[in-house]
This record gives structure tokens, sequence and C-alpha cells, in this order.
């Protein structure tokens, strides 16, 4: 039992270093006002513009770059058409999301038979000792430690740097930072650009880190759960960590709990009772949908027990901004 934890902490870290990456990307781009549904169209190039560019290269740091390249451009797609063009928010990220999933599905094909090494681990001396914690959360991929470190900077960034204050002041206000002199399409393209790369690095994860390999789909929903999680985190950068982290372990225990046997032997009261509940509770067809259960229970549950004007929605999130009939 002691090895199946020390194996589920650390698949919890390795899937939570998705969400984290995804999800502080969306909390950038809201709080500068637009809504990204895209992520799961931007995760899913980032993933397959980093696992070919590895095989084709060798190079994984290339792979990973060349993901957050792609997930940028199809952030500037988003960008152009909500900020520019004044689209609707909403139909132009789940369009991206179909345009992600239909062109890894058509150009991936040729990549699923490959194999890649990917990240390889890294360990921090002494703390990687620790029992069970330690090889999980010490001894991890560069990608991993990366996400980590981008909470604070994320938090740094948004609250204490004038930047950050003028991008969440767009999102709040956009007449008054206009007024005062911020440029808010400028600011608004700049978030969401931001929000790509950080959806492409997490697609590149996945497949670099995670997996390392392609398959169609990979991501599996999780481009929307980090949408999700940006409501449970209420816009915060530290509350992804937890949300990230809760999600994670959800993910990563649907794939773990399927090599252990989880019945009641024969002579155990109430077993002919309790094992056809148990296996169909922990059957991995159910097992899969858990995560997406998860987040539909903690979302409602934020929003239920949070007062509107606590919950810190931006102010401007999905409303375009227009000089010209201000």
């Amino acid at each position: 039992m002691t090895g199946f934890i020390a194996g589920l902490l650390d698949a919890t870290v390795r899937a939570a270093t998705v969400f984290i990456l995804a999800g502080l990307g969306e909390v950038i781009s809201e709080r500068a006002g637009v809504l990204n549904l895209g992520v799961e169209g931007m995760m899913l190039v980032g993933a397959l513009g980093g696992f070919a560019t590895t095989v084709v290269t060798g190079n994984y740091w290339l792979g990973f770059l060349v993901g957050t390249g792609l997930g940028v451009l199809l952030a500037l797609i988003h960008a152009f058409l909500c900020i520019t063009l004044k689209s609707n928010q909403v139909i132009s990220g789940v369009m991206l999301t179909l345009l992600g999933a239909g062109l890894t599905t058509f150009f991936g094909q040729s990549w699923v038979e490959n194999s890649i090494s990917g990240f390889p681990q890294m360990s921090i001396p002494v703390l990687v000792e620790i029992p069970i914690i330690g090889p999980a959360f010490f001894q991890s991929t560069a990608t991993d430690f990366l996400a980590i470190l981008l909470i604070p900077v994320s938090w740094y960034f948004l609250f204490r740097t004038n930047l950050g204050l003028e991008t969440i002041s767009v999102g709040e206000d956009p007449e008054m930072a206009d007024t005062m002199g911020v440029n808010v399409f400028r600011r608004r393209y700049l978030a969401v650009l931001v929000g790509g790369a950080f959806a492409g690095a997490a697609g590149a994860h996945l497949s670099l880190s995670f997996s390392q390999l392609w398959v169609p789909g990979m991501t599996a929903g999780r481009g929307w759960i980090a949408v999700a999680l940006v409501i449970f985190a209420q816009w915060r950068p530290s509350r992804v960590f937890v949300g990230a982290y809760l999600f994670g372990l959800l993910d990563a225990f649907q794939l773990r709990s399927q090599s252990l046997e989880l019945t009641l032997g024969a002579g155990a009261p109430l077993a002919d009772l309790l094992n056809p509940v148990l296996n169909f509770l922990f059957h991995p067809t159910i097992m899969a949908t858990y995560p997406y259960l998860a987040t539909i229970a903690v979302l409602s549950y934020t929003v239920a027990r949070t007062k509107t004007d606590q919950l810190a929605v931006p102010s401007a999130l999905l409303q375009s901004y227009s000089r010209e009939t201000e």
C-alpha cells in the first residue's frame, strides 16, 4: 500500500501540472476581461506540436517551446476576434477548441506510433529522501517544478506590478482604465496571449512529461476542467494551486486504482451485497467520470457558499470595449 500511495502522489504532481499551467493562463486572461474557452484546443495543438518537434529534433526543450508558441498562435486568433473585431467570446473560444481538436486529429495520426523519452526526472538533494512524499514532490520533471514556480510569479505579477494591476483594471473597469491612460486593447491582447502560452505549455507538458506519447484527443477534457478551476480559485493564483492538486489527485487515482483489488473477500460480511457496488464504482469507465463529477460538485459548492460580491468575478468579463462608443 505504501508503494501505491507513493506512486499515486507522484502521478498527482504530474497531473496537477497540467491544471496549474492552464489554470494560471486562464486566470490572467479573465482578469483582463476576456474569457477563453479555447483552452482545450490550445492544449491539443501544444501537445501535438511539442511531441512532433521532439520526435524530429530529439530536443524536448525545443518541443516545449514550440508547443507553447502554438498556444500563443491560437490565442492570437482569439484575441483578434474578441478584442479587435469584438466577436462573442464564448463562440470564439468554442470555435478554437473545435479547430484545435480537428487539426490535431487530422495531422496527428502519423505521430501516434512514435515514442519519446521526454523530460527526465530531476531531484532535489536531501528533500527527495523524505519517505513517501519526497520522491513525489522533490523528484519530478523540469515542467513540474516550473509550474509550481509560476504560482508565486503569477501572483506577484498580478498584484505587485504596475503591468499586472493595469491588467486587472481593464478587466474591472476598462473605461476608467482608459481614462487613466492604460491602453485597454494592448493589455487585453497581452493577457490573452500569455493565457495561450500557458495553455500550450500545459499541452506540451502532457505529451512530453506526463504521458510521453501522442494520442488524438489526449487532453480528455482537462482544458474544460482548467476553465472551471478558475471559478473555484476565485481568480486567485494561490487557489489555483489547491484546486489543481485536488483535480490532479482524482485524475491520478482513476488511473492508478485499476491495479488494485477493491473487492471484499468471499467470507466478509455483506460481500455479496457490496462487491457488485464496488465493482461498479471502481470500474475504469465509471471512474473516468469522477474528475468531471468533482468539477460540477466543487463549482456548485463554491458558487452556493460564496456571495456574489465575494466571488471576485472580473466586472468586465465577457464585455467588449470600444472607445468610439463610450
